[in-house]
């Protein structure tokens, strides 16, 4: 970083979804900025902060309002709304009694594993919407909705960087799958809050005319290349936000224990693993480790170890990492067994390594 800040050339700084998460991610976001402000990252064309979502269209989905404290555009939400933990907890207490799920089965995506057990349990109505059934979907889902394949979809994605793209439909949709804009159009018209949307077109230009940054963008201008909306005119209705200015919290000592990372894979989730022809390719649950803590452990690669916290157990195989930081170690999220989500809990945490 002193190197980038001296040098005066141009600075990208990524900085993963998660990084942000859990009680102390306004803390987190705040020193990032910080970091931007040393670089002089605001002054400088080509510079920026990108944040890697923790799944496709994260961004897209949060210009859209889809945050518990944000409206459309990034706006202040006149009435915060509550994040996956807020609603997992209602749920469990029985604040809440109907959830509606898309894309995710909170069991095997969301960390706080045990509460989300518990969440399920006490929902008395949960609306899944998904391509395949796993097993808690199977159990707690009063209704499920099929759900189309990427190739089924039209509509629009933006990329990290801020470009929207348009997803075009390659193929018919199979048997009684509907697009989820009409589902979601339907449910809302009995919820009594009508869209009054016909296609895909109308959902687009309703999107456009929410987000103020949006302004005037349209299908046709997207095209096949995509637009970054940053570099339109309508970019100037982004609300502006000054720099915190106030001096950094220094973060608190994790407790005793080897520290906790979590790992996707490509070939972790449903589809894979209901995929004939790729379900080879599904991960079994490995602990990535430093040869440091191998040796003390008294394992090596392929022994079986155990990860555990609050209670929970995860059973993996240790894999030698030798660029790893001593007193660490990377779990594989998304698992069909052994799921890492079983210890995470949104903030991080140290966890203890044994051998079986």
């Amino acid at each position: 970083l002193l190197r980038a800040a001296a040098d005066g050339g141009d600075v990208v700084v990524l900085w993963g979804e998660g990084t942000a998460a859990g009680e102390r991610g306004a803390q987190v976001v705040d020193a990032l900025l910080a970091v931007a402000g040393a670089l002089g990252v605001g002054d400088k064309a080509e510079s920026g902060l990108i944040e890697v979502p923790a799944a496709a269209n994260g961004r897209g989905m949060r210009e859209a309002g889809v945050l518990p404290g944000l409206g459309p555009g990034l706006t202040d939400a006149p009435e915060a709304g509550m994040g996956s933990p807020q609603i997992a907890a209602a749920l469990a207490d029985g604040e809440l009694s109907a959830l509606l799920l898309m894309h995710c089965d909170p069991l095997t995506t969301h960390p706080e594993r045990p509460m989300w057990e518990r969440a399920l349990d006490g929902a008395g109505s949960v609306v899944a919407v998904t391509e395949f059934l796993t097993p808690s979907l199977r159990e707690h889902a009063t209704v499920v909705f099929p759900s189309e394949s990427g190739a089924e979809k039209e509509g629009t994605l933006t990329h990290p960087d801020g470009r929207l793209q348009r997803v075009r439909q390659a193929i018919g949709h199979v048997g009684e799958v509907r697009p989820v804009w009409r589902v979601l159009a339907e449910l809302a018209e009995r919820c009594g809050a009508g869209l009054n949307v016909s296609s895909s077109a109308m959902v687009t230009e309703l999107l456009v005319k929410a987000v103020g940054f949006y302004d005037g963008l349209g299908l046709e201008e997207i095209g096949g290349r995509g637009v970054r909306w940053q570099d339109r005119d309508a970019a100037s209705r982004l609300p502006s936000a000054d720099l915190p200015d106030s001096e950094l919290v220094a973060p608190p000592e994790l407790p005793e224990g080897v520290r906790l990372g979590v790992a996707t894979s490509l070939w972790s989730g449903p589809t894979v693993e209901n995929s004939p022809s790729l379900r080879f390719l599904a991960p079994d649950q490995r602990a990535e480790i430093a040869p440091a803590d191998a040796h003390r452990l008294g394992v090596t690669s392929g022994d079986e170890v155990e990860v555990a916290a609050g209670g929970e157990v995860v059973r993996a195989r240790v894999a030698l990492r030798q660029a790893m930081q001593p007193g660490s170690v990377f779990l594989v999220a998304g698992t069909a067994t052994d799921n890492a989500h079983a210890l995470t809990n949104g903030v991080p945490r140290t966890v203890e390594v044994r051998k079986r």
